[in-house]
């Protein structure tokens, strides 16, 4: 769950802003609740190896397609986005053009993931978060430790400046002070969204060996992300504090998302300058490789698999690597597009990216386990609805990015909802589909094609 975007667009905020954005992040365990109890135990009833199978468990093949090429789409977008981004604020560290470091980080993700499939990519996403956590930690050190006055003055310098501030109270939704609520609202949408709707998340439901490992592991994150987040917002009053103290040390040219890197450009010691950059590298990498592995993943399960495209697991297996290989090349040959200097944060970009896209997948997965109503034909309306909401509050209104997701997934269960109750009930079993029958020990012995597939695709180590 950590990216680029926590090691240079969060500094970023907190050295421009104050602590605001942080609240969002305290609404992951919230929803680590629901994760544990409610939509792991979905997935593995089912045995899914996509999370887009529930989909077609509780409404219809059309809508399963729909939705895993919806998120296989955001997801290519995420990658560029991803390594667009990071290029550019690397570009004041190191000698490589924004250009240079999105390919660079684009080949080591793919090959790496072509190769080694889920188990490299959660592997080196273990190593990537101890370089990424650790050179953030000697970051914060080196920042105070470079203000003048010590901590006693590093204290009153972000004091006098209001830098601790948590909450702005407003009901103004569009305003640059963003409200409290709309930080609240929004953050547990976006983390409904990705915990329920999100391939690259819930795939890590399923290579565990048991739910309690893998409730075990949800929990380990939401406990693990108060103390990231006290260090990246952390590490962005510590600039503020450092460059209050040297001010012409201070690049005046350069963007918000730049100023950690100067940082680590200009003030660090080579060795640890080299690693924390290699810990931005590696951040970044360690999404675009999940982004890569969990789009070739829902390609060949909810498209070619359905098909009977191959006739041999292993078949399959080569068919995720293809994939793997075209998608990450198509997320770096994009990501080389919307290398655009003109991005103001990194982190507005992020939040507007992941509401536009996921707030749809949210809707559906709530729509499917809040109702026994919902059917197919209601959820496909409410899917296009809810696009066209938050296409329209992106183009048209000046509503902030994070109510984006919140907006998508409010309309698509409300008009649903709605549009279901023309078509009459579904004819569906629901058993065990549904928080009101999730329980049901006849759902164990359940034997439906969508079920069976996953298993047979279990029995071999093909995608898993």
């Amino acid at each position: 769950m950590l990216s680029s975007l926590t090691f240079t667009g969060i500094p970023s905020k907190s050295f421009a802003q104050d602590w605001v954005y942080s609240i969002g992040n305290l609404m992951i365990p919230v929803v680590a609740v629901l994760a544990v109890f409610v939509v792991m135990p979905f997935y593995r009833r089912i045995d899914a190896t996509s999370a887009y199978e529930y989909l077609e468990n509780r409404f219809s093949p059309g809508v399963r397609l729909f939705g895993s090429a919806s998120f296989t789409l955001f997801h290519v977008f995420r990658m560029a986005v991803v390594m667009s981004l990071t290029g550019l604020a690397l570009a004041v560290a190191t000698p490589l053009t924004p250009a240079q470091s999105v390919l660079l980080m684009g080949v080591l993700s793919i090959t790496y993931c072509t190769m080694g499939g889920i188990e490299a990519v959660i592997w080196t996403d273990t190593i990537q978060t101890v370089v990424l956590l650790g050179g953030g930690l000697l970051a914060l050190i080196l920042l105070l430790g470079g203000v003048e006055g010590g901590v006693s003055g590093f204290a009153t310098t972000v004091s006098d400046a209001d830098k601790y501030k948590i909450a702005n109270y407003h009901w103004d939704a569009s305003s640059a002070q963003i409200a409290l609520w709309v930080i609240i609202l929004g953050s547990i949408a976006q983390n409904v969204s990705s915990y329920s709707a999100d391939q690259a998340v819930v795939q890590r439901y399923m290579t565990t060996a048991t739910k309690e490992l893998a409730a075990r592991s949800i929990w380990t994150n939401a406990v693990l992300t108060i103390p990231a987040t006290l260090l990246f917002f952390g590490i962005g009053t510590a600039l503020f504090g450092f460059y209050s103290s040297h001010p012409e040390k201070l690049d005046p040219t350069i963007t918000t998302d730049q100023v950690f890197p100067l940082f680590i450009a200009r003030e660090m010691p080579i060795g640890i300058a080299g690693l924390i950059v290699a810990a931005v590298f590696a951040a970044a990498q360690s999404t675009v490789s999940t982004s890569m592995n969990s789009t070739a993943t829902a390609i060949v399960t909810d498209f070619m698999r359905p098909l009977r495209a191959c006739r041999t697991e292993h078949g399959y297996l080569n068919a995720a690597r293809f994939w793997t290989f075209l998608l990450g090349v198509a997320g770096t040959l994009l990501g080389l597009v919307f290398v655009n200097p003109e991005i103001k944060s990194l982190f507005d970009t992020f939040i507007m990216v992941i509401g536009l896209s996921m707030g749809v997948l949210g809707g559906l997965f709530v729509l499917g386990a809040l109702s026994r109503r919902a059917n197919a034909k209601g959820a496909m309306i409410g899917a296009i609805v809810g696009a066209a909401v938050m296409f329209s509050m992106w183009k048209f209104t000046p509503i902030n990015g994070y109510l984006y997701t919140a907006s998508g997934i409010t309309s698509c269960v409300v008009v649903g909802f709605l549009a279901s109750l023309l078509f009459g009930s579904p004819l569906d079993d629901l058993t065990g589909l549904t928080i009101y029958t999730l329980h049901d020990p006849e759902f164990a012995s359940q034997s439906s094609p969508v079920v069976q597939s996953a298993k047979e695709a279990k029995q071999s180590e093909g995608l898993s």
